[in-house]
């Protein structure tokens, strides 16, 4: 019996497709590296799409739960020597003006999750200076880097912000100084 081809949706499809290791590595080597096969299929794991975090301050806190399309870890960057590197997917049908905010939303939960995991292996200040201590890292640790790439498949050209910069009204002469969030 034949499926009917309402039933599938495009986002689904889209999150079935790039699961694969060879057309994520594939995707990625394309908009990375112009098609050099830096990221091999064979490299990548699955990594938890949820990137949900509790964010704390003074008498306030908060959850924030998101999930992304597809994440996967390459144990190994040929093309820049590094070992581990978080690639992360997101596949938009429509256009989302803040697309550049919802990136570094993603990508924050990505580094927050490494930070609250390093962070469990320091529950004394034994070996440690105050403020490692109190920062819960040591000055030498260090994170994996999360690379994050947007695949547009909408029918309209694409008109919003690629940018943070380009989500705000920035006066000329403080835009040096107010950080961007480029999205891929």
């Amino acid at each position: 019996m034949a499926k009917k081809t309402q039933d599938l949706k495009p986002d689904t499809v889209l999150k079935n497709y790039w699961s694969g290791n060879e057309q994520f590595a594939d995707l990625f080597n394309a908009v990375l590296f112009e098609g050099k096969q830096a990221i091999r299929p064979e490299e990548l794991e699955d990594v938890d799409t949820e990137e949900s975090s509790v964010l704390e301050h003074k008498d306030y806190a908060e959850s924030i739960r998101a999930s992304r399309d597809n994440i996967k870890v390459s144990k190994r960057s040929t093309a820049f020597g590094v070992e581990l590197v978080m690639l992360g997917m997101e596949s938009q049908e429509h256009i989302h003006y803040a697309m550049p905010m919802r990136i570094m939303g993603y990508d924050y939960g990505t580094y927050k999750k490494q930070y609250d995991s390093n962070a469990t292996k320091y529950k004394d200040a034994e070996g440690m200076e105050e403020d490692e201590y109190l920062s819960r890292m040591k000055r030498t640790d260090r994170f994996m880097p999360v690379i994050t790439v947007t695949v547009y498949y909408g029918r309209k050209p694409w008109n919003g912000a690629t940018s943070l910069h380009g989500m705000l009204d920035i006066p000329e002469e403080l835009k040096k100084y107010v950080n961007d969030y480029r999205m891929l």
